[in-house]
């Protein structure tokens, strides 16, 4: 799937931090299908849908959730945040269900999220 025919298949208050689009378009065609089929649930209530994440030993991720996919074998992370028009869920990660690299990898990501999130909130 190519980033350009992502952006027409996805809920317009669902964003994909660059890293995380990058995770997306790695998995196999079948499993970006059901990631895409849980976005859309995501988006219809993104601070309702999944777990709320917190803050862990070196994971600091309060105000992240997290939901699986696929009988449990991809985990997507996500960030809540309001665009003063609707609520957005800011994809942060989406990978294999192992251990806590998601998790990790959402949590190394975390600054530079914040920082891309701030500048397309003040440009929405």
């Amino acid at each position: 799937m190519s980033k350009s025919s992502l952006t027409d298949l996805l809920p317009a208050n669902v964003w994909f931090f660059p890293d995380a689009l990058e995770d997306f378009l790695a998995l196999d065609r079948s499993r970006q299908i059901m990631v895409l089929k849980a976005l859309h649930k995501i988006a219809s209530g993104p601070s309702q849908f999944g777990k709320p994440l917190g803050n862990q030993q070196d994971r600091h991720l309060a105000g992240f959730r997290s939901a699986y996919v696929d009988r449990k074998s991809i985990r997507i992370v996500w960030r809540v945040a309001d665009d003063g028009r609707v609520e957005v869920a800011v994809i942060a990660a989406i990978l294999e269900r192992e251990g806590m690299e998601v998790y990790e990898t959402a949590a190394k990501r975390r600054e530079v999220l914040d920082r891309w999130l701030r500048a397309k909130l003040a440009g929405a």
